[in-house]
Protein backbone atom coordinates (compact mmCIF):
# COMPACT_ATOMS: atom_id res chain seq x y z
CA UNK A 1 0.00 0.00 0.00
CA UNK A 2 1.59 3.28 -1.10
CA UNK A 3 0.15 6.53 0.26
CA UNK A 4 -1.16 7.04 3.80
CA UNK A 5 -4.11 9.23 2.96
CA UNK A 6 -7.74 8.24 3.48
CA UNK A 7 -7.79 5.70 0.66
CA UNK A 8 -4.56 4.02 1.69
CA UNK A 9 -5.33 3.95 5.41
CA UNK A 10 -8.87 2.71 4.75
CA UNK A 11 -7.61 -0.05 2.46
CA UNK A 12 -4.98 -1.05 5.05
CA UNK A 13 -7.67 -1.17 7.75
CA UNK A 14 -10.10 -3.25 5.71
CA UNK A 15 -7.45 -5.60 4.33
CA UNK A 16 -5.96 -6.22 7.77
CA UNK A 17 -9.41 -6.99 9.15
CA UNK A 18 -9.78 -9.59 6.39
CA UNK A 19 -6.55 -11.27 7.48
CA UNK A 20 -4.31 -9.92 4.69
CA UNK A 21 -0.73 -8.97 5.54
CA UNK A 22 -0.44 -5.23 4.83
CA UNK A 23 2.46 -2.80 4.76
CA UNK A 24 1.44 0.83 4.31
CA UNK A 25 4.27 3.06 3.06
CA UNK A 26 4.40 6.84 2.85
CA UNK A 27 7.25 9.15 1.93
CA UNK A 28 6.01 11.57 4.59
CA UNK A 29 3.63 10.95 7.46
CA UNK A 30 0.04 9.74 7.70
CA UNK A 31 -2.10 12.45 6.08
CA UNK A 32 0.86 14.45 4.72
CA UNK A 33 -0.83 14.91 1.34
CA UNK A 34 -4.33 15.90 0.26
CA UNK A 35 -6.16 14.00 3.02
CA UNK A 36 -4.41 15.93 5.77
CA UNK A 37 -5.02 19.27 4.06
CA UNK A 38 -8.69 18.83 3.20
CA UNK A 39 -11.25 21.29 4.51
CA UNK A 40 -13.17 18.42 6.08
CA UNK A 41 -16.39 18.55 4.05
CA UNK A 42 -18.08 15.17 3.73
CA UNK A 43 -19.81 14.88 0.36
CA UNK A 44 -21.71 11.98 -1.14
CA UNK A 45 -20.53 10.07 -4.19
CA UNK A 46 -18.08 11.63 -6.63
CA UNK A 47 -17.74 15.01 -8.32
CA UNK A 48 -19.34 13.31 -11.35
CA UNK A 49 -22.35 12.15 -9.30
CA UNK A 50 -23.38 8.98 -7.50
CA UNK A 51 -21.73 6.29 -9.62
CA UNK A 52 -22.21 2.55 -9.19
CA UNK A 53 -20.60 1.28 -6.01
CA UNK A 54 -20.00 4.70 -4.46
CA UNK A 55 -23.52 6.05 -4.02
CA UNK A 56 -23.50 5.45 -0.25
CA UNK A 57 -20.08 6.72 0.78
CA UNK A 58 -21.49 8.77 3.67
CA UNK A 59 -23.09 5.70 5.25
CA UNK A 60 -19.83 3.82 4.76
CA UNK A 61 -17.89 6.55 6.55
CA UNK A 62 -20.39 6.59 9.42
CA UNK A 63 -20.15 2.81 9.82
CA UNK A 64 -16.34 2.75 9.72
CA UNK A 65 -16.09 5.55 12.29
CA UNK A 66 -18.53 3.71 14.57
CA UNK A 67 -16.89 0.29 14.14
CA UNK A 68 -13.39 1.62 14.74
CA UNK A 69 -14.48 3.91 17.59
CA UNK A 70 -12.90 7.02 16.07
CA UNK A 71 -13.49 10.38 17.78
CA UNK A 72 -13.35 12.80 14.83
CA UNK A 73 -16.26 15.23 15.30
CA UNK A 74 -18.22 13.57 12.48
CA UNK A 75 -21.40 15.57 11.83
CA UNK A 76 -23.71 14.29 9.11
CA UNK A 77 -26.63 16.70 9.21
CA UNK A 78 -26.29 17.62 5.54
CA UNK A 79 -24.46 20.20 3.44
CA UNK A 80 -25.94 23.44 2.13
CA UNK A 81 -25.79 23.97 -1.62
CA UNK A 82 -25.32 27.65 -2.40
CA UNK A 83 -26.00 29.50 -5.64
CA UNK A 84 -25.07 32.99 -6.83
CA UNK A 85 -28.14 35.05 -7.68
CA UNK A 86 -28.61 38.59 -8.90
CA UNK A 87 -31.41 41.08 -8.67
CA UNK A 88 -34.63 40.62 -6.77
CA UNK A 89 -35.06 36.87 -7.28
CA UNK A 90 -36.37 35.44 -3.98
CA UNK A 91 -33.92 33.24 -2.08
CA UNK A 92 -32.69 32.33 1.37
CA UNK A 93 -29.82 34.82 1.18
CA UNK A 94 -26.72 34.09 3.21
CA UNK A 95 -24.04 36.60 2.17
CA UNK A 96 -23.16 39.02 -0.60
CA UNK A 97 -20.40 37.71 -2.86
CA UNK A 98 -19.18 40.40 -5.23
CA UNK A 99 -22.19 41.71 -7.15
CA UNK A 100 -24.33 38.65 -6.37
CA UNK A 101 -25.96 37.10 -3.33
CA UNK A 102 -25.08 33.67 -2.07
CA UNK A 103 -28.38 31.87 -1.57
CA UNK A 104 -29.18 28.53 0.03
CA UNK A 105 -30.58 26.44 -2.81
CA UNK A 106 -30.87 23.10 -1.04
CA UNK A 107 -29.33 20.58 1.29
CA UNK A 108 -27.45 17.46 0.22
CA UNK A 109 -26.43 14.37 2.23
CA UNK A 110 -23.10 14.74 3.97
CA UNK A 111 -21.61 16.95 6.62
CA UNK A 112 -18.18 17.58 8.06
CA UNK A 113 -15.38 15.83 9.93
CA UNK A 114 -12.06 16.54 11.59
CA UNK A 115 -10.08 14.86 8.83
CA UNK A 116 -6.85 14.77 10.83
CA UNK A 117 -8.55 12.94 13.69
CA UNK A 118 -10.25 10.60 11.21
CA UNK A 119 -6.91 9.74 9.59
CA UNK A 120 -5.13 9.19 12.89
CA UNK A 121 -7.98 7.09 14.26
CA UNK A 122 -8.19 4.95 11.15
CA UNK A 123 -4.41 4.46 11.15
CA UNK A 124 -4.54 3.33 14.78
CA UNK A 125 -7.39 0.95 13.94
CA UNK A 126 -5.47 -0.43 10.94
CA UNK A 127 -2.37 -0.99 13.08
CA UNK A 128 -4.48 -2.65 15.77
CA UNK A 129 -5.91 -4.98 13.10
CA UNK A 130 -2.40 -6.00 12.06
CA UNK A 131 -1.31 -3.53 9.36
CA UNK A 132 2.30 -2.31 9.48
CA UNK A 133 2.55 1.45 8.86
CA UNK A 134 5.89 2.84 7.72
CA UNK A 135 6.13 6.64 7.61
CA UNK A 136 9.00 8.46 5.86
CA UNK A 137 9.66 5.46 3.65
CA UNK A 138 9.51 6.46 0.00
CA UNK A 139 8.90 4.21 -2.99
CA UNK A 140 11.06 5.32 -5.90
CA UNK A 141 10.02 2.79 -8.54
CA UNK A 142 7.59 -0.06 -9.18
CA UNK A 143 8.87 -2.96 -11.27
CA UNK A 144 6.32 -5.52 -12.52
CA UNK A 145 7.03 -9.25 -12.42
CA UNK A 146 5.67 -12.51 -10.97
CA UNK A 147 5.53 -10.43 -7.80
CA UNK A 148 5.77 -6.65 -7.90
CA UNK A 149 9.13 -5.23 -6.87
CA UNK A 150 9.14 -1.91 -5.04
CA UNK A 151 12.38 0.02 -4.92
CA UNK A 152 12.23 1.93 -1.64
CA UNK A 153 14.58 4.18 0.28
CA UNK A 154 15.18 1.23 2.63
CA UNK A 155 15.82 -1.30 -0.11
CA UNK A 156 13.75 -3.57 -2.38
CA UNK A 157 10.39 -4.95 -1.27
CA UNK A 158 8.24 -7.55 -3.02
CA UNK A 159 4.44 -7.66 -2.87
CA UNK A 160 1.68 -9.75 -4.42
CA UNK A 161 -0.59 -6.70 -4.68
CA UNK A 162 0.24 -3.00 -4.71
CA UNK A 163 -2.23 -0.15 -4.24
CA UNK A 164 -0.97 3.27 -5.28
CA UNK A 165 -3.15 5.85 -3.54
CA UNK A 166 -1.17 9.05 -4.09
CA UNK A 167 -3.87 11.37 -5.42
CA UNK A 168 -2.35 14.23 -7.39
CA UNK A 169 1.11 12.70 -6.94
CA UNK A 170 0.30 9.36 -8.60
CA UNK A 171 1.97 10.19 -11.91
CA UNK A 172 5.28 10.71 -10.10
CA UNK A 173 5.35 6.94 -9.67
CA UNK A 174 3.04 5.47 -12.32
CA UNK A 175 2.67 6.38 -16.00
CA UNK A 176 -1.09 6.58 -16.60
CA UNK A 177 -2.80 6.35 -20.02
CA UNK A 178 -5.08 9.29 -19.17
CA UNK A 179 -4.60 13.00 -18.64
CA UNK A 180 -4.84 14.21 -15.05
CA UNK A 181 -4.93 17.90 -14.21
CA UNK A 182 -3.28 18.66 -10.86
CA UNK A 183 -3.71 21.84 -8.85
CA UNK A 184 -3.30 23.35 -5.42
CA UNK A 185 -6.64 24.17 -3.80
CA UNK A 186 -6.47 26.96 -1.22
CA UNK A 187 -8.03 27.48 2.19
CA UNK A 188 -7.81 29.64 5.28
CA UNK A 189 -9.00 29.53 8.88
CA UNK A 190 -10.33 32.34 11.04
CA UNK A 191 -10.09 32.97 14.74
CA UNK A 192 -12.95 31.38 16.75
CA UNK A 193 -16.39 33.00 16.68
CA UNK A 194 -18.93 32.91 19.49
CA UNK A 195 -22.26 31.16 18.99
CA UNK A 196 -23.91 34.59 18.80
CA UNK A 197 -21.51 35.75 16.08
CA UNK A 198 -22.07 32.57 14.08
CA UNK A 199 -25.83 33.05 14.37
CA UNK A 200 -25.46 36.64 13.15
CA UNK A 201 -23.64 35.27 10.08
CA UNK A 202 -26.47 32.81 9.43
CA UNK A 203 -24.48 29.83 10.66
CA UNK A 204 -26.31 29.01 13.89
CA UNK A 205 -26.81 25.44 12.66
CA UNK A 206 -23.10 25.18 11.77
CA UNK A 207 -24.06 23.57 8.47
CA UNK A 208 -21.15 23.18 6.06
CA UNK A 209 -21.65 24.59 2.58
CA UNK A 210 -20.37 24.73 -0.98
CA UNK A 211 -21.40 26.60 -4.10
CA UNK A 212 -22.82 24.64 -7.01
CA UNK A 213 -21.75 27.32 -9.49
CA UNK A 214 -18.73 29.49 -10.12
CA UNK A 215 -16.86 31.18 -8.58
CA UNK A 216 -16.86 28.26 -6.16
CA UNK A 217 -16.57 28.62 -2.40
CA UNK A 218 -16.83 26.10 0.40
CA UNK A 219 -16.66 26.28 4.17
CA UNK A 220 -17.49 24.80 7.52
CA UNK A 221 -17.47 25.67 11.20
CA UNK A 222 -14.90 23.85 13.34
CA UNK A 223 -15.85 22.56 16.78
CA UNK A 224 -14.14 25.52 18.51
CA UNK A 225 -16.02 28.10 16.42
CA UNK A 226 -13.38 28.80 13.78
CA UNK A 227 -14.45 29.05 10.17
CA UNK A 228 -12.55 27.23 7.45
CA UNK A 229 -13.21 28.58 3.97
CA UNK A 230 -11.69 27.68 0.65
CA UNK A 231 -11.70 28.69 -3.00
CA UNK A 232 -9.30 29.04 -5.87
CA UNK A 233 -6.99 26.71 -7.76
CA UNK A 234 -3.35 27.23 -8.67
CA UNK A 235 -2.06 25.06 -11.51
CA UNK A 236 1.66 24.20 -11.58
CA UNK A 237 3.48 25.48 -14.64
CA UNK A 238 5.49 22.25 -14.89
CA UNK A 239 2.49 19.95 -14.26
CA UNK A 240 3.89 18.79 -10.90
CA UNK A 241 1.88 20.15 -8.00
CA UNK A 242 4.73 19.28 -5.63
CA UNK A 243 6.66 22.21 -7.10
CA UNK A 244 4.18 24.76 -5.70
CA UNK A 245 4.75 26.38 -2.30
CA UNK A 246 2.99 29.08 -0.34
CA UNK A 247 6.02 31.30 -0.96
CA UNK A 248 5.40 31.33 -4.72
CA UNK A 249 4.03 34.63 -5.98
CA UNK A 250 1.13 33.03 -7.85
CA UNK A 251 0.05 31.17 -4.69
CA UNK A 252 0.41 34.27 -2.50
CA UNK A 253 -1.70 36.27 -4.94
CA UNK A 254 -4.42 33.59 -5.00
CA UNK A 255 -4.49 33.45 -1.20
CA UNK A 256 -4.76 37.24 -1.09
CA UNK A 257 -7.75 37.10 -3.44
CA UNK A 258 -9.37 34.44 -1.27
CA UNK A 259 -8.87 36.50 1.89
CA UNK A 260 -10.27 39.63 0.23
CA UNK A 261 -13.31 37.70 -0.95
CA UNK A 262 -13.91 36.16 2.48
CA UNK A 263 -13.69 39.53 4.21
CA UNK A 264 -16.37 40.87 1.87
CA UNK A 265 -18.91 38.22 2.82
CA UNK A 266 -19.88 39.62 6.24
CA UNK A 267 -18.82 42.39 8.59
CA UNK A 268 -17.69 39.86 11.19
CA UNK A 269 -15.40 38.30 8.62
CA UNK A 270 -14.12 41.72 7.60
CA UNK A 271 -12.48 42.21 10.98
CA UNK A 272 -11.57 38.66 12.03
CA UNK A 273 -8.01 37.42 12.34
CA UNK A 274 -6.88 34.89 9.75
CA UNK A 275 -4.98 32.30 11.77
CA UNK A 276 -3.87 29.87 9.06
CA UNK A 277 -3.50 29.66 5.29
CA UNK A 278 -2.68 26.54 3.33
CA UNK A 279 -3.01 24.66 0.09
CA UNK A 280 -3.80 21.03 -0.64
CA UNK A 281 -3.00 18.99 -3.76
CA UNK A 282 -5.99 18.01 -5.88
CA UNK A 283 -6.38 16.34 -9.26
CA UNK A 284 -9.08 16.14 -11.91
CA UNK A 285 -9.77 13.67 -14.68
CA UNK A 286 -11.92 14.54 -17.68
CA UNK A 287 -15.57 14.43 -16.65
CA UNK A 288 -14.55 14.51 -12.97
CA UNK A 289 -14.66 10.68 -12.88
CA UNK A 290 -12.12 9.26 -10.41
CA UNK A 291 -9.48 6.67 -11.24
CA UNK A 292 -9.97 3.37 -9.40
CA UNK A 293 -8.36 0.77 -11.62
CA UNK A 294 -5.88 -2.00 -12.10
CA UNK A 295 -2.94 -0.76 -14.12
CA UNK A 296 -3.23 -1.89 -17.76
CA UNK A 297 -0.82 -4.77 -18.30
CA UNK A 298 0.02 -4.95 -14.58
CA UNK A 299 -3.16 -6.16 -12.84
CA UNK A 300 -1.37 -6.61 -9.50
CA UNK A 301 -1.09 -2.81 -9.27
CA UNK A 302 -4.21 -0.77 -8.47
CA UNK A 303 -4.19 3.02 -8.93
CA UNK A 304 -6.58 5.37 -7.10
CA UNK A 305 -6.57 9.09 -7.88
CA UNK A 306 -8.38 12.18 -9.23
CA UNK A 307 -11.18 12.49 -6.68
CA UNK A 308 -11.69 16.16 -7.63
CA UNK A 309 -12.39 17.37 -4.11
CA UNK A 310 -14.72 14.54 -3.06
CA UNK A 311 -12.09 12.45 -1.34
CA UNK A 312 -13.21 12.25 2.30
CA UNK A 313 -16.09 9.75 2.28
CA UNK A 314 -15.14 8.49 -1.19
CA UNK A 315 -11.60 7.64 -0.10
CA UNK A 316 -12.88 5.50 2.77
CA UNK A 317 -15.32 3.72 0.45
CA UNK A 318 -12.64 3.11 -2.22
CA UNK A 319 -10.56 1.43 0.48
CA UNK A 320 -13.40 -1.09 0.80
CA UNK A 321 -13.65 -1.57 -2.96
CA UNK A 322 -9.92 -2.23 -3.24
CA UNK A 323 -10.13 -4.74 -0.40
CA UNK A 324 -12.97 -6.63 -2.08
CA UNK A 325 -11.00 -6.68 -5.35
CA UNK A 326 -7.88 -8.10 -3.70
CA UNK A 327 -9.50 -10.58 -1.31
CA UNK A 328 -12.59 -11.69 -3.25
CA UNK A 329 -11.66 -10.88 -6.83
CA UNK A 330 -14.61 -8.50 -7.10
CA UNK A 331 -14.27 -6.33 -10.23
CA UNK A 332 -13.44 -2.70 -9.61
CA UNK A 333 -16.05 -0.22 -10.92
CA UNK A 334 -16.08 0.03 -14.71
CA UNK A 335 -16.33 3.82 -14.57
CA UNK A 336 -12.89 4.09 -12.91
CA UNK A 337 -11.08 1.75 -15.27
CA UNK A 338 -7.93 2.80 -17.09
CA UNK A 339 -7.80 1.74 -20.71
CA UNK A 340 -4.51 0.89 -22.46
CA UNK A 341 -3.06 3.81 -24.39
CA UNK A 342 -4.84 4.25 -27.71
CA UNK A 343 -8.04 2.59 -26.52
CA UNK A 344 -10.02 5.65 -25.46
Amino acid sequence: MIGAGLTGVSAAYHLARRGVGVALLDAGAVGAGASGRTGGLVLEGTAAGNLDGVANCVDTLRQVVNDAGIACDLRLGGVWELEHRRGASPCAALWPDGDTMLCIAGREPGGSVDAGALLRGLAVAAHRAGAAIHERLAVNAIEPGPTVLLQTTSGPLRAEHVVVALGAYVTSLLPLPVTMTPALTLALATAPFSDAALADMGLASRAPFYTTDLPYLWGRVVADGRLILGAGLVHPADGDVRSLTLADGVVRDALCRLETRVRGLHQALARTEITARWGGPIAFRRGAVPIVSRLPGVPAVIACAAYAGHGVALGVRVGQLVTDAIVDGTPLPAWGELQPAGCG
